[in-house]
């Protein structure tokens, strides 16, 4: 069973990127946005901030820190209002984290989901993709307590990026552009505009980006 932890002040005191943004179809070998975990700091609702060594885990949808070089997990989110990773903002929805993208009225955020595929001969990921933790193990090396994570020989991690915009204290998936239309409805014929002048596309963050802060305009 996967073992949680909760973190606080005391325990933690002892680039999302572009490229993973971009990379909706591409396959890495890594559970974890960035390639080793940064410094970040976490705003509690509070106001209390707290500074952590900090990586976020795409396949179990899990904040994570390290602690002594054990990986631990971020379990309580309760009092968290937002983490910040090397500019980058994340804050808890659903039950996971979402980066912010905008700082609009009607916010875009972004959700990074990893899934375990089985690769073929050729190091390309077969149909089927393998949903969970299912193609990945602990590190055999691990002591007690601790939660890493590695993949079996012959899989890879697909990476995914799904969008969602805040309106309110609403979360709404934006499963394809013209679903705008619906949330802005008011600008949805400049909206349409826009995307056709500017070959707006869903799998391009710069893209979404520059059209969720004119639809807010």
């Amino acid at each position: 069973m996967k073992k949680t932890f909760l973190l606080s002040a005391a325990a933690i005191l002892l680039s999302a990127s572009a490229t993973f943004a971009q990379a909706t179809a591409n396959q890495t070998t890594s559970p974890f946005i960035f390639p080793e975990f940064k410094t970040g700091t976490v705003f509690q609702k509070g106001g209390a901030t707290v500074e952590a060594s900090l990586d976020y885990n795409t396949v179990t949808q899990e904040m994570m820190f390290d602690q002594n070089g054990n990986k631990l997990i971020l379990d309580d989110v309760s009092n968290i209002d937002s983490i910040v990773i090397q500019n980058f903002v994340f804050v808890p929805a659903n039950k996971v984290f979402y980066e912010k993208l905008t700082k609009t009225p009607v916010s875009l955020f972004a959700q990074y989901k990893g899934k375990a595929v089985k690769a073929s001969a050729d190091g390309i990921g077969v149909s089927g993709a393998i949903g969970g933790t299912i193609g990945i193990v602990k590190k055999d090396n691990q002591k007690p307590g601790s939660y890493d994570m590695q993949l079996k020989k012959g899989y890879k991690i697909n990476n995914q990026v799904i969008y969602w915009l805040k309106k309110g204290n609403e979360f709404i998936e934006i499963n394809n552009l013209k679903s705008l239309d619906k949330i802005f409805p008011d600008k949805a014929s400049q909206i349409d505009a826009f995307i056709k002048e500017n070959h707006t596309s869903i799998y391009n963050t710069e893209d979404m980006i520059k059209l969720i802060e004119f639809s807010n305009r």
